[in-house]
């Protein structure tokens, strides 16, 4: 950084740089020195978090059972064949259409594994606050986020006017626009080193990615109109605008412009392919215009697209050409996508991003990609790879079903080319087996987490690799028959639980009326395993998951003295469900959670 600052400063002083650099308020290089020690100040409180986070790094790292999982993808030892599949009706099969083959109910080659350490996250201190800090504030940004946006606000609006003023020094205005190139291409990449220090997934640092991208736009502008009404007041609007440098600063000012128009919500989810073809085009021309516009800018770019080609290669080396077979889930409104060469890897919770490489898609479905959460866990014993369930959401997600329907009618199978990317995000440096009870939270199609985490943890707690005693899943769906295709799985994860020693229970809730295209029928029903009607009540659960897992915690360690390692409670579905979860959290009383060893919340 010193490198820069000096390469930056020696840009400043050449008098052939800037003509126009000689005004108030710009005294030698305090322009470059202003923002320089600002970006190292953020760089400080990086830097901060990181340490409050490392005891957390250190307990992922040092389990070997954690450490090697949720980096890159790798493949099965021997090629796996997707299973012949019967009816996805059949309510007592043990196979179903889907291709979601149920684990054995032993693993008798499963390697022992040392559980790993606990320990509590930072933001246990903050306890009376974090009821205030999750508070929704727009959409899925809760209140303690909104609070950052305005510190980081704070620390650009002190670069921009430190000694200076917007009307007297533009080109103050231009600099903080420069020096925020970085910090916004970082939290766009998905391999970005803020994330793995402080364990967040890229996904759930978007907003400030997009924050910081509009902090730029607005100082940049700031910038163009301060000289374009210098230059209009002195009659010499004309003659700068023609020198190339000055044109070059109206290409990156309409390329910035650009990139924000098009990345407003309305893009982003309506018309992706658009947001996201805009966003690649004017990034690289508007890194090329400011450099051509101003020299003092190369050493910010440089750090940019040293950022941008380095998250390019990783997510080369995270992507697998593989074969996928394909299964509709009508009860679902889903599309099963599993690949069984792919054999781990992944952690609970991660995704992956998704391209079909085949005509019947359309002649473009090479250059879509999409997200979805792993339905799978990695290594799992009953060897069926990685399951992705594609709800139908749009036009891609619907050509996909309405294909995979097609084959299956045919009676001939599903099978397509697809690249897998990934896997990206997941719980960071939580570690679901190293508390004492787990209450997974999930609606719709959020229960591909859940399978994912409820697989990972029996799986574990069979290698006695989990300090895990009581885990209970609810799943909200509107209808009873969302059950059918699941059913086969959660009679066989109750089963390995049960071996384990894990007291495993599943909840199912639907939540509309019964209409006879929507009727299941009876279902023969395990133990561990119950559907009613209605919403949860998640206050009442949750209190009763404390109370058992407090009690089996005790039981547990009755000799060794251990206390409860807490509650994790992971929520992966639509808005209001996590809003009833933080509520029943913050509704138990704060010496219940200090007594079972306190609750932390996972929201994916």
């Amino acid at each position: 950084m010193q490198q820069q600052l000096d390469v930056a400063l020696k840009l400043n002083r050449d008098p052939q740089v800037f003509a126009h650099k000689s005004h108030p308020g710009d005294v030698g290089g305090e322009n470059v020195s202003v923002v320089f020690w600002v970006d190292m100040f953020l760089v400080f409180v990086l830097a901060l978090c990181t340490l409050l986070q490392l005891p957390r790094i250190y307990a992922r790292l040092s389990n070997p059972s954690e450490r090697r999982y949720g980096h890159f993808l790798y493949r099965a030892s021997q090629p796996k064949h997707p299973p012949t599949s019967t009816s996805s009706s059949s309510q007592g099969s043990e196979t179903s259409q889907t291709g979601l083959v149920p684990a054995d109910a032993a693993d008798e080659k499963a390697a022992r594994c040392p559980p790993p350490k606990h320990v509590r996250a930072w933001e246990a201190l903050l306890r009376p606050l974090v009821p205030f800090l999750r508070t929704p504030f727009i959409e899925r940004i809760h209140l303690g986020g909104t609070l950052f946006c305005a510190f980081y606000f704070g620390v650009v609006l002190f670069a921009g006017l430190y000694r200076t003023s917007v009307f007297t020094n533009p080109l103050r205005l231009g600099y903080v626009a420069v020096s925020q190139i970085p910090w916004v291409v970082v939290l766009a990449s998905k391999n970005n080193i803020i994330s793995l220090l402080l364990g967040i997934g890229w996904d759930h640092m978007n907003y400030i990615h997009r924050f910081a991208g509009r902090l730029l736009t607005i100082a940049a502008n700031i910038h163009v109109l301060g000289y374009v009404y210098k230059w209009t007041n002195s009659g010499d609007f004309v003659r700068h605008i023609s020198e190339p440098r000055y044109a070059w600063g109206l290409v990156a000012i309409v390329c910035i412009d650009v990139l924000f128009f098009f990345s407003l919500a309305i893009w982003r989810l309506r018309a992706h392919n658009v947001f996201y073809l805009s966003h690649i085009a004017a990034s690289i021309l508007f890194l090329v215009a400011v450099c051509l516009h101003m020299r003092a800018a190369i050493p910010w770019v440089i750090a940019a697209a040293g950022v941008y080609l380095a998250d390019l290669a990783l997510r080369c080396l995270k992507t697998r050409l593989c074969t996928a077979r394909l299964a509709p889930l009508p009860e679902l409104g889903a599309t099963a996508v599993e690949v069984p060469a792919l054999e781990g890897g992944w952690r609970a919770g991660q995704h992956v991003r998704l391209r079909v490489l085949s005509r019947r898609m359309g002649w473009l479905s090479w250059a879509e990609t999409h997200p979805f959460t792993i339905a799978s866990a990695s290594g799992a014993i009953a060897q069926r790879g990685l399951v992705l369930l594609c709800k139908n959401t749009g036009r891609w997600t619907r050509r996909l079903q309405a294909l995979a329907g097609k084959e299956q009618m045919d009676g001939s199978g599903m099978t397509m080319t697809v690249m897998v990317e990934g896997p990206y995000g997941g719980p960071g440096d939580t570690l679901l087996a190293s508390f004492s009870g787990v209450l997974l939270v999930l609606g719709g199609s959020g229960i591909s987490y859940g399978l994912a985490a409820a697989e990972e943890l029996v799986q574990k707690a069979t290698a006695g690799a989990s300090t895990v005693t009581v885990l209970d899943l609810v799943w909200c769906v509107r209808y009873s028959d969302c059950l059918t295709p699941m059913l086969p799985i959660f009679t066989s994860l109750l089963a390995q639980a049960q071996a384990a020693g894990l007291a495993f229970q599943v909840t199912v809730f639907h939540t509309r009326a019964a209409i006879p295209a929507r009727t299941c029928g009876a279902y023969d029903l395990p133990a561990g395993l119950t559907l009613l009607m209605g919403h949860p009540s998640l206050a009442l659960r949750l209190r009763d998951l404390v109370s058992r897992t407090q009690q089996g915690a005790l039981d547990a360690g009755a000799d060794a003295g251990e206390k409860p390692r807490g509650v994790l409670v992971g929520v992966c579905g639509p808005m209001e469900l996590g809003e009833d979860v933080r509520m029943a959290i913050d509704a138990v009383e704060p010496d219940v959670q200090r007594a079972v060893g306190g609750i932390e919340l996972i929201e994916e």
